[in-house]
């Protein structure tokens, strides 16, 4: 699976990440420092420490153990121009989180009888290329169709050219890997995914989404919209991924992004077709997923029996565990057993059910990939050995 800079005047200073004494109300990053009688927070000191590191603008969090909040706090700017600040209210792209919603949207229509995980697409999706017939509902949700790609460089999301239609026209002519041999994150699987959902539902995908996933989730701010829509609240996106000389394109070599060795750059405009959306279409809150955790693990949306079926490692054709469940990444992110999604390299969310604890991460910056530091957090909340 492949995941995905500010400048001086945006960046924490360590140091105050670390002052335990004669502090007096200094406010950084969107956080008030403690006078020097309370004692400082080990997470907080982390995050600010983290940001510094990685040029993080921005930055949301949220710890929930056995259903409840035991913390959420903002950190930085949503705009450094303006040093306009985050709060629990800011609006993030949430990228690839947006495929969670897409694959619960599947399971309400498998528990209604609608449709079967093992169903090929082809039976409910007309037109599709004939050297796809193998493909299912599964099979894409676990990223093992082994079909070509509809984003050919995924770090500028450049789709080729056409409608969905001529877009698997296009396709249709490249070769398939058999199903269910190798995971392969992949595009084309959620476009056929939103297309199974439009077909069965009579509705957009949108609009599905809207009404029986968010609304009864309880998420109220949650949008969809790429960076040329207008989202109220959302902080502005970040990189620190290089640019090209003509400033186009976000620098690639060999299938790789070019990492800025100095500073971030404001994130250029980006966008793609509507029928994208059902894989990185949404912005929201951390209290928005917040209330999306509450609703999943809580019976709102499916039942407990599908959630399970969705965190359950997909078994790939040799019989070994593929990376993926139905969307969860099952790959231990914080440790053995520790299951996730996330997006953009920006934001993830990682839950640990031997500690009962869920961390999610929000930032505004696509690089600062929160997946490979979240397990420290988790270990400031794992008891230690006595």
């Amino acid at each position: 699976m492949k995941m995905q800079k500010i400048d001086q005047h945006g960046r924490p200073n360590a140091a105050l990440a670390t002052m335990a004494s004669t502090v007096i109300g200094l406010a950084l990053l969107g956080m008030a420092i403690a006078p020097a009688a309370v004692r400082a927070d080990p997470v907080d000191n982390y995050i600010a420490a983290k940001m510094t590191e990685k040029s993080i603008p921005g930055l949301a969090l949220a710890v929930i153990r056995d259903g409840h909040v035991i913390k959420e706090k903002a950190y930085g700017y949503a705009n450094l121009e303006l040093k306009a600040p985050v709060t629990l209210q800011t609006s993030f792209p949430w990228a690839s989180t947006t495929k969670i919603f897409t694959a619960v949207a599947l399971m309400q229509m498998v528990e209604q009888g609608k449709i079967t995980l093992d169903q090929p697409v082809s039976t409910i999706v007309s037109g599709l290329p004939a050297a796809w017939s193998k493909v299912t509902i599964r099979h894409c949700l676990s990223h093992t169709t082994g079909l070509p790609y509809a984003v050919e460089d995924q770090f500028n999301i450049n789709v080729l050219d056409g409608n969905r239609d001529q877009l698997f026209a296009k396709l249709s002519s490249k070769p398939v890997v058999e199903p269910g041999t190798q995971t392969d994150y992949n595009t084309t699987d959620f476009v056929l995914l939103s297309m199974v959902i439009e077909k069965v539902s009579g509705l957009s995908y949108e609009e599905y989404t809207q009404r029986f996933v968010l609304e009864p989730a309880g998420i109220k701010t949650a949008r969809f919209g790429d960076s040329w829509a207008i989202i109220p609240g959302r902080a502005d996106l970040y990189t620190n991924l290089d640019i090209t000389a003509d400033h186009k394109w976000l620098a690639v070599r060999d299938e790789q992004p070019v990492l800025l060795k100095t500073g971030i750059l404001h994130y250029g405009q980006k966008s793609w077709p509507d029928y994208l959306q059902s894989q990185a279409g949404l912005n929201g809150s951390i209290q928005d997923l917040i209330a999306w955790e509450a609703a999943l693990n809580g019976g709102k949306l499916i039942k407990a029996e599908s959630l399970a079926e969705m965190e359950r490692p997909y078994k790939m054709a040799d019989g070994k565990d593929g990376f993926f469940g139905l969307a969860f990444a099952v790959f231990p992110v914080a440790g053995p057993g520790s299951l996730s999604y996330g997006g953009g390299a920006q934001g993830w969310r990682v839950k640990v059910p031997s500690q009962h604890l869920t961390l999610i991460i929000l930032t505004n910056l696509q690089g600062s990939q929160p997946e490979k530091f979240m397990s420290d957090i988790v270990a400031l909340y794992t008891p230690k050995p006595h």
